[in-house]
This record gives structure tokens, C-alpha cells and sequence, in this order.
């Protein structure tokens, strides 16, 4: 659970962030409780770094961080919090950032910048995969894993190939976290594809391994310019379906927003206690879909899908992809209960108890929108 500078920071048509921002954005996080929540990581994405010096070693742009990535990593970790950096496999990271040289990605460092970053004290890393033509992602991601373990730092390691190798299927051994998908952006085509993109991917995902959907856009991700706070891509509904479902997927939560400014939909989602205790539940048990069906629409368009959780309890999604409301149920079978149980269900997003049911559980769906509940047998 964190926070990038992609988005806000990023790109959006103005300079990159500096150390300045990044500072602010940590404190930001401690005085609106997100630190609290488990929001601990603050990650700098792609152009904090200039050139290589005469030694090969990777250097940060002094003009916007003239007092050195080890200063800033350690006034993040006199905040409690922790620090992260992307980086490349590949000869150029995935963006110039509008500089008259391009930003040197990791090919032919590894070993080095792993040291770089260690004696930084950074403690994640993405990687992306640009600019890696002859390369196989299955031999230069283990090569960077390997390095940060001879480091001598234990990095949270983020591989970023979007899932054109099928990394669920090979990863595990490699990586904390792999882009199970494309990139998100804040519309809705993107979100439903990423959603569907996720169904059968549970089973691959475990403790400190996971499949990774991208960036949250929870209420807008400042579109093209900063000129206002947020100018969001999607609706209110399609935000909390967007964060249920990398909940239940136990995707990272990693925002991408501009925190600094929390607007009522911001604050409704991201600071749901109970939501987020689903994707951080002790089992560590990735969800899936159980059921689907086209409610009349096209295929489907209505889904259920189940997370088992410590305790022996699950949270269940009733998710409706369709151009209108509908009316999903969630049959108990489907998960490994039987018809006969019965459950307590309470409704996480309304924070009401809803009562006991046996056998299935019915609720009206809207558009685009999805019922989150916890079902305890009784």
C-alpha cells in the first residue's frame, strides 16, 4: 500500500516532481491518516534519474534533487514510512521526461544500481520493460533479482513486463509483485478490461507474491495539465468497483492520485477500514470469480467473485459490468459451501449489517458497480 508519482507528479504536462514535493506528499500521508491505514510507501516512478557518471553508477537530476536520494530516503524513514524507485531492464527507461538525453535504464548494471539502491536505502523497486528488444523478461528479471539479494537490502521487487509473458505462471520465485496486466488509466474501458483480465489469476498469486493490476485512479488522476485537483475519468460507482476489485484480487494498493487535496470520494474509499482489512487479510489468499453470466447483456456481464479469509469467513463481490442495474446472486456452493449454510453478511460499503442468509445471498447491482460483503457462517 502506497503511493506513485506517475499520475500527479509524474507526467500531466508540467516539470517532474522534486524532493520538495516528495517530502510533502509523505507528510501529507501522516497527517490524513493514510500512514496509519497501512498507506506506508511513497515511489518515485520514471525520471528522478539524469546519467550514469564515468563509473557506470546512476545518478539522480541533481536540479530537482540536490540533496541526494539517500537524504530523501532517510527523511522518509525518520517518518516511519518507506521509499521506492523505478527503474528499467532494458538500455532507456520508458520516458525522456522532455530531456535533451534519454534516462539510462538497468541493462548491463544490474548488480550495480541493486548496490546503488541498497546504499541508498531503498526499499522497492519497479521495473519496467521498455526499450528490451532481444531480451527475454524470464532471464533479465531473475538476473535483477538476484542482484538485489546480493545487495545486502531486502527491496520489495515490482516487475513490470504487463503480462506479455504470462509472469502468474513463472514469477513466484522472482518477484513480489508482477503486472499481471496493461496500464491502467482513469476510464472505464480500462478498469473492466483489467477486471477481466484478472479472472482465473488467483490461484497463482501467495504470500509475498502477487499479481499486480496498476495504479488505483481512485477519483481522478489529474488528467492532461494540473490545473485543478482532480478532473476524474470515471464515476463515483466506477471508483469504489475499481477499488473492490483490486482488493479482492490482492493487487497493491498503490495511489496514484493527488493525495494532497482528498476530495469525498477519495476519502469514502480510500479510508475504508473494512475494505481495506479484505486485501490485507493474514491468510493472504488471493480472490477470484466463481460465477458468471450475461443477465441479458453480453457475456459476463454479471460476476461473482469469492476471497476466503482468515478465520474461515469470505468476502464476496457482486460485480455488474453491464450498461444497466441487475439483480446478481451469489450461491454458496460455488465457493465450497454448502446450500444448506447459513451466513451473517454485512455490507462494506454501507457499513451495515444486512442480516442471515441461507444458501445464496441477492442484492441489485448498479451499472458499472458492484456489492462488497463479508459472509461469517452463523
Amino acid at each position: 500500500m502506497g503511493w506513485n508519482t506517475w499520475c500527479t507528479l509524474g507526467k500531466c504536462g508540467r516539470d517532474y516532481c522534486n524532493e520538495t514535493e516528495i517530502r510533502s506528499i509523505a507528510q501529507t500521508m501522516i497527517r490524513n491518516g493514510m500512514k496509519d491505514l497501512g498507506y506506508n510507501y511513497v515511489n518515485l516512478d520514471d525520471c528522478w534519474a539524469d546519467r550514469r557518471d564515468a563509473n557506470g553508477n546512476i545518478l539522480a537530476d541533481a536540479s530537482r534533487f540536490p540533496s541526494g536520494m539517500k537524504a530523501l530516503a532517510d527523511y522518509i524513514h525518520s517518518l516511519g514510512m518507506k521509499f521506492g524507485l523505478y527503474t528499467c531492464a532494458g538500455t532507456y527507461t520508458c520516458s525522456s521526461g522532455g530531456r535533451d538525453h534519454k534516462i539510462p535504464g538497468s541493462y548491463g548494471h544490474y548488480d550495480q544500481d541493486a548496490k546503488t539502491y541498497a546504499s541508498w536505502g531503498i526499499d522497492y523497486v519497479k521495473m519496467d520493460w521498455c526499450n528490451t528488444e532481444g531480451l527475454d523478461p524470464k532471464i533479465q528479471y531473475p538476473l535483477m533479482t538476484k542482484a538485489i539479494n546480493a545487495s545486502g537490502r531486502a527491496m520489495f521487487f515490482e516487475m513490470c513486463e504487463w503480462g506479455k509473458e504470462d509472469p502468474w505462471e513463472w514469477a513466484q520465485p522472482y518477484a513480489n509483485a508482477w503486472r499481471a496486466t496493461g496500464d491502467h488509466h482513469d476510464e472505464w474501458g480500462s478498469t473492466s478490461n483489467i477486471i477481466d483480465q484478472m479472472a482465473g489469476l488467483g490461484k497463482y498469486a501467495e504470500s509475498g507474491a502477487w499479481n499486480y493490476m496498476d495504479f488505483l485512479m481512485t477519483g481522478g488522476q489529474g488528467c492532461d495539465n494540473i490545473t485543478t485537483a482532480h478532473c476524474p475519468g470515471m464515476t463515483n460507482t466506477e471508483y469504489i468497483t475499481e477499488f473492490t476489485m483490486w482488493t479482492i484480487c490482492n493487487s497493491g494498493l498503490i495511489v496514484a492520485t493527488d493525495i494532497r487535496t482528498l476530495t469525498p470520494i477519495m476519502k469514502k474509499i480510500l479510508f475504508n477500514k473494512e475494505v481495506i482489512a479484505i486485501n490485507q487479510d493474514a491468510l493472504k489468499k488471493a480472490g477470484d470469480r466463481v460465477s458468471a453470466s450475461d443477465c441479458g447483456e453480453d457475456s459476463n456481464t454479471c460476476q461473482v467473485w469469492a476471497k476466503e479469509l482468515y478465520g474461515g469467513s469470505y468476502a464476496i463481490v457482486l460485480y455488474n459490468k453491464g450498461s444497466s442495474s441487475h439483480d446478481i446472486t451469489a450461491d454458496f456452493t460455488k465457493w465450497g459451501w454448502s446450500a444448506s449454510d447459513s451466513a451473517k453478511v454485512r455490507d462494506l460499503w454501507k457499513l451495515q449489517d444486512m442480516g442471515t442468509f441461507t444458501g445464496s445471498f441477492k442484492a441489485t447491482v448498479p451499472s458499472h458497480g458492484v456489492v462488497l460483503v463479508r459472509m461469517t457462517k452463523a
